[in-house]
């Protein structure tokens, strides 16, 4: 009898949970608005570096282009000692090759982030003569100290 009236008694389904995604980019993106904030940002950043720091020139002596591969928001950059481009027109090959997040070159300009500790951790992906990307290191002190004045110009945290 027991078995009876338990099999017979009405069966509770269980509750059924939504999941709802929110879809708002706003919401899942960093410090660059959009993709025409961060081309915008990166070209007059790198317009300073190649053709005013003196990078352009170690770019030259030893025979280096990057391209960058940048995701959240999705871009291209490509630099060498005679061009800054940005956007799709950017999307050829370079000598040096990296891929990284618009807030990882941001973390990277305000010293937040060394880049052996980001290739270590593949915050940035890079393929190319490595070595030849941490000689140039020190030929960006210039840069790291004009950064903050770039953020400001462009609406960015600086600190």
């Amino acid at each position: 009898m027991f078995i009876f009236s338990y099999l017979s008694k009405p069966q509770i389904k269980p509750p059924v949970f939504l999941l709802t995604i929110n879809n708002n980019k706003e919401e899942a993106m960093g410090v660059f608005k959009d993709t025409n904030h961060l081309n915008e940002f990166l070209e007059d950043l790198w317009k300073y570096i190649v053709f005013e720091s003196g990078l352009g020139d170690k770019m030259r002596e030893y025979g280096v282009s990057y391209k960058y591969i940048i995701t959240d928001p999705p871009t291209y950059l490509y630099v060498d000692p005679d061009n800054v481009i940005v956007g799709d027109e950017a999307n050829r090959d370079g000598v040096i090759t990296m891929e990284m997040s618009g807030d990882t070159i941001h973390q990277f300009w305000l010293k937040k982030l060394s880049l052996p500790v980001a290739l270590a951790t593949r915050k940035i992906k890079a393929k190319g003569p490595i070595p030849k990307v941490l000689k140039m290191l020190p030929a960006l002190k210039p840069v790291y100290e004009k950064f903050p004045e770039y953020c400001k110009k462009h609406g960015l945290p600086s600190e």
